[in-house]
């Protein structure tokens, strides 16, 4: 959406959509098979997922006419009350990083409706000393005059979903800016710098296209944690399950709505502040960091080449490329694509490959690739040598920081890699184990405690910069690092491992045909193991040493090795961790173990 109001065109029946899906199905050669399901579960994201891969072989008009068919009945769907077609309502669920749920069915205009109701109830009715603790502030009208900052990715339909969250937050009197498309880390950093009340950024993070979320904040920038997160979700699901189809507005009402609050919202521009906060920053320093580039040779100078997945990050990486210069920072993938290309959407080794090629056509003498998922805050870094998973990386950052001077500890959580807390605890550093989600990490982060806070997903913090991660900050202190050292990530990681030893770590994710709350219960069997059992492996069985239920179930077993299971908190699915010091081999044995465990507790009632 851009800074002048936005537009929302009116809405034709059911009828007239689906005759419209007919016309562009057949024109763009839809298999009748996947039309017909797809129609049968109102599933328009089926025909969108056949599309996106075919967008190049297909006629511009074909491809044109279907994506706009799927997303008017998209539109339809998210629109009317989740119930209306005799569909049980998906639940409002906060996991590690805010509720998320397909587009149209588990994110409605009734589900923002019921989460945003439900905040404002919350706040109302905590206590003074609760306002002052999450909002810095104990006086009600004072954080209704602060107010939240409202921003979101380009998924399909958050424009939408943004400006009905504002409206709702003006009739009960707060106050409302919106930042348009905007990455979190940018969002995190700036409320608390700017006093707001907090934000509601409309994202589901890495997850796929299909897929939308909302990740609330309040005033620290940080991700809320649990204890206004559980009541925010309860009272949300009262609220829904007390709005029936016939008490939904109508389409005409919403639109009108929606159009209102597009003349009258206060849109702030915060990309330029984001870049200053960094320039504020005592490691990244970010216009020293350009009067040193600008003062090397054009043939000396570094290269950033920075891919934001078509989304969110690309404003922000458009502004730091006019600081540091053209020549130093090259943005892909910059048009609007709420499809992400049809690439994977989380970061990978094989998708950092677009950026990595242009650093392999370069001959800049230091370089560094980053690509983030569509939120901006998981960055994973690379360069000629490969990418540099954070388990790898974050030590290296660690190592910089406390060579540059600066002391403080270090924070994970227990699915990630040993080797950060063991370098840490041999630097003599501090190290705190979490449950994964950055909102476990906030008293580290608040207290000034944390030197670093990251995550093996590729999300890191540093002391003094965001409460949340930051995917973005990743890239530069990066480019920081190579020109600090004078060599490459790749050598850099290969010389920490030469002090650390070589850990071998994987992680898989399998989907399971049950809700995340059974999932959960069900891997419960998993807490009978106790320390002194064995596990069982390919290689025969392995006494566990230590029990870790704090989440999921970790199980520490002899000569540095160890396995965990986690369901995710929102999905059907379930992730299995495992690492040796070994080899790669034996770390897949495990990974198997683990998941024969993890499969079998799910499939027994």
């Amino acid at each position: 959406m851009s800074e002048s109001s936005h537009t929302i065109p009116p809405l034709p029946s059911l009828d007239t959509l689906l005759a419209d899906l007919e016309r562009a199905a057949k024109g763009a050669g839809v298999p009748a098979g996947l039309l017909a399901e797809a129609k049968k579960g109102a599933d328009w994201f089926a025909i969108l997922e056949w599309l996106v891969p075919k967008r190049g072989e297909l006629a511009t008009a074909a491809v044109a006419d279907l994506r706009a068919a799927c997303e008017s009945l998209l539109r339809s769907k998210a629109f009317a009350h989740p119930a209306a077609s005799g569909a049980e309502v998906t639940p409002v669920v906060f996991g590690t990083g805010g509720h998320r749920g397909e587009i149209g069915k588990g994110l409605t205009l009734a589900h923002v409706h019921a989460i945003v109701q439900a905040l404002i109830g919350i706040i109302a009715g905590l206590s003074e000393a609760e306002r002052k603790e999450h909002f810095d502030t104990a006086a009600l009208d004072e954080i209704k005059r602060r107010g939240f900052v409202l921003g979101h990715d380009n998924r399909l339909l958050n424009p939408e979903f943004t400006l009905y969250a504002a409206s709702l937050l003006r009739e009960a009197g707060y106050g409302v800016r919106y930042a348009g498309r905007i990455s979190t880390p940018e969002l995190s950093l700036l409320v608390p710098r700017r006093e707001w009340a907090g934000s509601l950024n409309f994202t589901p993070s890495h997850n796929p296209f299909r897929y939308g979320g909302i990740k609330f904040a309040p005033a620290d920038g940080g991700l809320a944690g649990p204890e206004l997160t559980d009541p925010l979700a309860a009272e949300a699901n009262r609220l829904l399950e007390g709005i029936t189809p016939a008490q939904w507005p109508g389409n005409d009402t919403l639109i009108a709505k929606l159009q209102t609050e597009s003349e009258r919202i206060e849109r702030v521009r915060l990309h330029e502040e984001y870049l200053d906060a960094l320039a504020e920053h005592p490691v990244i320093a970010l216009d020293e960091l350009r009067e040193t580039i600008l003062a090397l040779p054009e043939g000396q100078r570094p290269l950033l080449a920075a891919d934001p997945v078509w989304a969110a990050a690309i404003p922000v990486y458009e502004a730091l490329r006019n600081r540091l210069g053209h020549d130093v920072v090259t943005v892909l993938h910059t048009d609007e694509d709420p499809y992400f290309g049809g690439q994977v959407t989380e970061p990978n080794t094989r998708t950092l490959g677009d950026a990595l090629d242009v650093l392999r056509a370069s001959r800049a003498p230091h370089k560094v690739a980053i690509r983030n998922d569509p939120d901006g805050d998981r960055g994973l870094v690379g360069d000629e040598g490969g990418a540099l998973k954070m388990n790898r990386f974050a030590p290296l950052v660690m190592r910089y920081l406390l060579e540059l001077g600066h002391k403080g500890d270090l924070v994970t959580t227990h699915a990630t890699s040993h080797m950060g807390p063991d370098f840490a605890r041999s630097r003599g550093a501090g190290v705190h184990l979490t449950p994964t989600g950055f909102k476990n990490f906030r008293p580290f982060i608040r207290d000034g405690s944390a030197l670093i806070a990251y995550e093996e997903s590729d999300g890191m913090t540093i002391r003094g910069h965001t409460m949340d991660k930051d995917g973005i900050l990743a890239g530069l202190i990066a480019l920081r690092m190579v020109l600090h050292y004078g060599r490459p990530l790749s050598e850099l990681a290969a010389e920490l491992e030469e002090e650390t030893g070589t850990y071998h770590y994987l992680q898989e994710t399998f989907m399971i045909d049950m809700p995340a709350k059974e999932a959960k219960r069900r891997l419960g069997k998993l807490a009978n193991l106790k320390p002194g059992a064995m596990l069982p492996t390919p290689d025969g069985d392995r006494p566990i040493t230590e029990v870790n239920a704090e989440d999921g179930y970790k199980f520490v077993l002899d000569r540095g090795a160890w396995v965990m299971m986690r369901p995710s908190g929102t999905e059907p699915k379930v992730r299995v961790y495992a690492e040796s010091r070994e080899g790669d081999a034996a770390t897949l044995k495990l990974c198997e173990a683990a998941k024969a465990m993890a499969l079998q507790a799910v499939q027994e009632p």
